[in-house]
C-alpha cells in the first residue's frame, strides 16, 4: 500500500551510504537490499555524487521517511532493528510503502484493540482514507509491512491487533523478507515488468 506513485526513486536506483556505526552491520542490510533486488528491479546504489540518497544510521529505534522526498534521507536501524526482515521493512518505506494495518480497508481483516496500544503511539495504527493510499494488492497478513499481534502493546503482551481469519501476526524480525504479495507490489510500483522487458531487447 502506497501514498502514491510520485514518491518512487527514478529508475528503481536508490543511492545509499551505510554510517560508520553500523559498519559491523553491513553484511546484514546487503541481504536485505538484495531481497528486492534478486526479486525486484529495484537497486541499491552506494552514493557516490548523488543528491538524493538514504543514509542508514543506528539512531533510536528503527524508522525512515516513505518515498522519496529529496537530499539526504534517514533510515535509522538503532539496536534491536539488525533482523533481515525489519531492515526489509525499513527499506520498503524508503522506497514508498506505508504499514500494511494503516490500508484503507484494513478493518475487513484486522481487530484493533486501541485500549491496549502504548499511549501516544496510536498512530501507528491510524487508518487511512480512500483517497490517500493506493491498494496494489490484498491485503496480506505475511506482509513484511504488517507489525505483529503485540506491536506498541502497553505491557508488551496484550493483543494491540488480531487478524479476522485467526492466522498469528509476526513481527517483521521474525520474517524472512518479502512476502509474495510484497514482491508483486513493489514490481507494480516500480514498472518492473516493463522495464525488465525493455532490457530484454536485442
Amino acid at each position: 500500500m502506497i501514498p502514491g506513485f510520485q514518491l518512487r526513486w527514478p529508475g528503481g536506483i536508490v543511492a545509499y551510504e551505510i554510517d560508520a556505526s553500523l559498519q559491523q552491520h553491513t553484511a546484514k542490510i546487503l541481504e536485505a537490499m538484495k531481497d528486492y533486488e534478486d526479486k525486484t528491479c529495484v537497486v541499491f546504489k552506494k552514493r557516490t555524487l548523488e543528491r538524493d540518497y538514504i543514509r542508514i544510521f543506528s539512531g533510536q529505534g528503527c524508522y525512515s521517511n516513505v518515498g522519496m522526498i529529496g537530499g539526504q534521507q534517514p533510515v535509522s536501524l538503532g539496536p534491536g532493528c539488525i533482523f533481515k526482515g525489519t531492515i526489509v521493512h525499513e527499506l520498503g518505506h524508503a522506497i514508498g510503502f506505508f504499514h500494511e494495518q494503516n490500508r484503507s480497508d484494513r478493518d475487513d481483516y484486522l481487530i484493533i484493540y486501541w485500549d491496549n496500544i502504548r499511549k501516544g503511539l496510536e498512530n501507528q495504527f491510524t487508518k487511512l482514507e480512500r483517497y490517500q493510499n493506493t491498494l496494489l494488492d490484498t491485503f496480506d497478513y505475511n506482509s513484511v509491512m504488517l507489525y505483529g499481534n503485540t506491536a506498541f502493546s502497553k505491557d508488551n503482551k496484550s493483543l494491540t491487533m488480531e487478524a479476522k481469519t485467526g492466522v498469528r501476526l509476526y513481527e517483521t524480525y521474525d520474517k524472512p523478507g518479502l512476502s509474495a504479495s510484497d514482491v508483486k507490489r513493489v514490481r507494480k510500483m516500480y514498472w518492473c515488468d516493463e522495464e525488465w522487458r525493455k532490457k530484454q531487447k536485442p
